[in-house]
């Protein structure tokens, strides 16, 4: 059995005018625990879709999604999301406070919260920061906390769309490298939205590529068989960015054709 299943899930939405607008059509996708699993694809096609339905977010008009045999049915903690933009982080709390939030509604005590949220707000390099907020950290501490405001409800799945988005080259790739680290210690399965196709094979070991929208479903997925050699140098590393890109420069000359 897999650990996640997405077996032939399509997503209607009806639109202002009252037509059936398809979002998702067929998808079907068994995650293994443990992975880390990007989705990209042309804009449009979905893949923030997909997150939500897993998420609980969204419930799928067709098809089923299943979490070890068991249907996903509303959002969980076991299913936590990071999101792209730091909107959902509380200006009025601290850094360890924003991490320790989830605890607090589990009704964990101040003193038990605010220990393990520290774990956490070292897991992710913030170490010396816990007592600012907000507004006084840069875009990627930002997004550290809301990474460790996830994990420190001990997730089954970490669900990421596109988090890295909105940061400059060089503090995306600093991220990159902090999330896999992360991974490979919490060893907690992800499933990353993501337009870049480097950014997926620097982070997967597996990256699922959707075709073109709107009704967007799986068109292949490819191994990312790397390990941690994953530098531009490597022939390897070049020829699954040409796979992969090449996919997606087909889907998106078939969208506007």
């Amino acid at each position: 059995m897999s650990f996640i299943s997405l077996d032939s899930v399509g997503k209607q939405f009806l639109s202002r005018r009252a037509t059936t607008a398809v979002a998702v059509r067929n998808f079907s996708l068994q995650l293994n625990q443990g992975e880390f699993f990007c989705l990209l694809g042309p804009s449009g096609c979905g893949k923030s879709t997909v997150l939500s339905m897993l998420a609980g977010f969204e419930a799928p008009s067709s098809g089923s999604i299943q979490l070890e045999g068991q249907e996903i049915v509303g959002s969980s903690r076991e299913r936590c999301v990071v999101f792209q933009g730091d909107d959902s982080l509380y200006p009025w709390l601290t850094a360890l406070e924003n991490i320790a939030f989830g605890l607090r509604l589990q009704g964990m005590s101040k003193r038990e919260r605010h220990a393990e949220a520290f774990k956490y707000l070292e897991l992710v390099g913030l170490k010396g920061q816990e007592n600012k907020h907000p507004t006084e950290l840069s875009g990627g501490m930002k997004q550290r906390i809301q990474i460790a405001r996830a994990l420190v409800n001990k997730p089954r799945v970490l669900l990421m769309d596109e988090p890295f988005g909105a940061l400059d080259a060089q503090t995306r790739n600093i991220m990159q490298m902090e999330l896999r680290k992360i991974w490979k210690e919490t060893e907690t399965t992800i499933l990353f939205i993501t337009h870049d196709v480097d950014e997926a094979i620097l982070l997967s070991t597996r990256a699922g590529v959707m075709t073109a929208g709107p009704g967007g479903t799986l068109k292949a997925v490819v191994d990312v068989d790397l390990e941690d050699n994953r530098s531009r140098s490597n022939p390897r590393y070049l020829e699954l960015y040409d796979l992969v890109h090449g996919m997606i420069k087909e889907e998106v000359a078939r969208s506007i054709h």
